[in-house]
């Protein structure tokens, strides 16, 4: 440090932390040079509940569950998108030992998100907003509606696991995107405040269909028969469908396909048309139509891309 530079200053996590409870630090997370991590977790019940001294920003991408905040409980299925600021104690769960929960994260230290803000010379209100809720109680939920998120966090982790050059520039820029997006959904008003539980049969049931739908997504399912299971009328069901998910029936078959094919691409030598109709989609043009519009890459973009990945 120059003489006469002002010391950092030292970012406060509330404690203690009762329960269990653990801080997990930035330093914990693996050697990482670039501005911001990125990873694709497959939940489980082994983290307990824990807080960070960073700024998390979490999707989930598959599955459905429950994320515990403090003393709060939410049923979260794919699509909900959460800004966990610093010092707050959470942790996801699966929905049942045996079910997908698949989250994106993007964490980024408070440090890196001012310079970030900085660096796209962000309005003022923009920053603000960020200033108050990176510390404290200031978490926030909204819904990906239109999947914005999806393919951001796509392309969010291809440049953070490929390490492509410039890739830096690309996580910075994205990070900014993402940060805007939240701002433009999530900024109006306080810092949200967990949304009304659905009841536990509700949330059982819709859980119990929404794995049922990914674990037979290549299968021909119809709105009807799921609506049946569900012992209620058609149009009830699509109404029902997508104030709980987010995103109609059809589109959610279509990404539990996606991911289906992307998990293809990358464990199996199989061609892009065997893996199309290992998906559910026989027409091979609209697959890779579909995959590009989902992923924002080709599925022979993709599989290279996790190729890459491996070999590093």
């Amino acid at each position: 440090m120059r003489e006469n530079e002002p010391a950092p200053k030292a970012v406060r996590v509330p404690a203690p932390f009762a329960r269990g409870e653990r801080l997990l630090p930035y330093a914990s997370l693996a050697d990482n040079p670039l501005p911001v991590y990125v990873n694709r977790v497959r939940e489980t019940f082994d983290l307990r509940m824990h807080a960070h001294d960073f700024i998390e920003i979490c999707l989930v991408a598959e599955g459905a569950g429950f994320h515990y905040l403090e003393t709060e409980q939410i049923a979260v299925a794919r699509g909900d998108l959460f800004f966990i600021p610093i010092g707050l104690s959470h942790v996801f769960r699966p929905a049942a030992k045996g079910q997908p929960l698949v989250l994106y994260n993007c964490v980024v230290t408070a440090d890196r998100l001012n310079m970030l803000l900085q660096a796209v010379q962000a309005e003022p209100e923009l920053a603000a907003f960020y200033a108050a809720r990176s510390a404290g109680k200031g978490w926030f939920q909204l819904r990906d509606r239109g999947e914005e998120a999806q393919r951001l966090f796509h392309r969010l982790h291809r440049e953070f696991t490929e390490r492509r050059p410039g890739c830096s520039a690309a996580l910075s820029a994205l990070t900014a995107e993402l940060l805007v997006l939240l701002y433009r959904h999530g900024g109006e008003g306080e810092p949200r405040q967990p949304v009304p539980a659905a009841s536990t049969e509700d949330v059982a049931s819709m859980g119990e269909l929404l794995a049922y739908i990914r674990g037979n997504c290549a299968e021909d399912l119809h709105a009807a028969a799921m609506a049946a299971k569900l012992g209620i009328g058609e149009r009830q069901f699509q109404r029902s469908f997508k104030k709980a998910v987010g995103v109609t029936f059809l589109d959610y078959v279509q990404s539990a396909r996606i991911d289906l094919g992307c998990r293809l691409l990358l464990e199996t030598a199989d061609k892009i048309s065997a893996v199309a109709a290992r998906s559910g989609y026989q027409d091979t043009k609209f697959f890779n139509r579909l995959f590009k519009k989902k992923t924002g890459v080709t599925p022979r973009q993709y599989r290279a891309a996790g190729k890459s990945s491996e070999e590093r």
